[in-house]
């Protein structure tokens, strides 16, 4: 699992990205399908973005199990 921490602009545009995609699909399972991989793209841009500039971005793994709530 991923910790991301983002200014509020960041956030702001991220929301938007996500209610954009929601909007276009009309089956709740197409909306999730676009919406993971939109999170994919992001988390393939963070590490090319980490692996060129290491002093950048702070890349680490957790092997803690998912929780919910």
């Amino acid at each position: 699992m991923g910790i991301m921490h983002l200014d509020a602009e960041a956030k702001a545009e991220l929301h938007s990205e996500a209610e954009k995609l929601i909007a276009r699909y009309e089956s709740p399972l197409e909306t999730v399908k676009a919406l993971m991989a939109y999170n994919c793209e992001l988390e393939t841009q963070i590490l090319a973005l980490a692996h060129r500039h290491p002093g950048l971005v702070h890349v680490s793994y957790d092997d803690s199990p998912p929780r919910s709530g």
